[in-house]
């Protein structure tokens, strides 16, 4: 397979939008998330990824269709619920960049695409100049679920590769509607990896 990569900041992200997602409330229906996602939803949050300073959305196309995508945004301009869990931490909101996600369809999974694009927001952030970090949130999820397949690997193990550590008493919580239509909250776990300079 043939898979373009490309770097989109600013009004460049706007082109993108509907396919990225489109691939969110595609592959965030699978386990661990089953989120049943909404169109204009997706596309309110999305936006911010327009129209921050530093925002970038990196995607990876197969023939021209969007098959995988990666976001990274500055730590501080995300909610509250991604921003309040470092206050009394050691980490400064304005050195932190958030990586919003790292996603491919099923035939694209485990080729290397996902440490290439995480390398390109890390050349990204380390471009802006002012971060020192990357952090990124994970799913919790108990290992009995009734939903988990037997195949499933744990994004845990590729953050862990690529020099991320867990950063254990930092969390937070989402709720949203799972795929059997009932809205539940969800436990995050936080990761932060140093960014160090080339």
């Amino acid at each position: 397979m043939t898979i373009s990569e490309e770097l989109l900041v600013g009004s460049a992200v706007e082109a993108a939008l509907e396919a990225l997602a489109s691939l969110r409330i595609s592959i965030f229906r699978e386990y661990p998330y089953l989120y049943a996602g909404q169109r204009e939803d997706e596309l309110k949050y999305l936006r911010i990824y327009a129209e921050a300073a530093d925002a970038c959305v990196i995607t990876a196309s197969d023939a021209g269709t969007m098959v995988g995508a990666a976001s990274g945004i500055p730590l501080c301009q995300e909610s509250e619920e991604i921003t309040d869990p470092f206050a009394g931490t050691s980490y400064p909101l304005d050195e932190i960049f958030y990586v919003g996600e790292v996603l491919f369809l099923p035939p694209y999974r485990n080729s290397g695409l996902g440490l290439r694009l995480l390398e390109r927001i890390e050349e990204h952030a380390r471009t802006c100049g002012k971060y020192r970090y990357l952090t990124c949130a994970t799913i919790v999820r108990p290992e009995n679920h009734p939903l988990r397949p037997e195949n499933y690997m744990p994004i845990d193990r590729f953050l862990g590769r690529t020099g991320f550590t867990r950063l254990h008493g930092v969390a937070t919580s989402f709720a949203w509607k799972e795929t059997d239509g009932i809205e539940r909250e969800h436990p995050m776990q936080f990761w932060v990896k140093k960014l160090h300079c080339r």
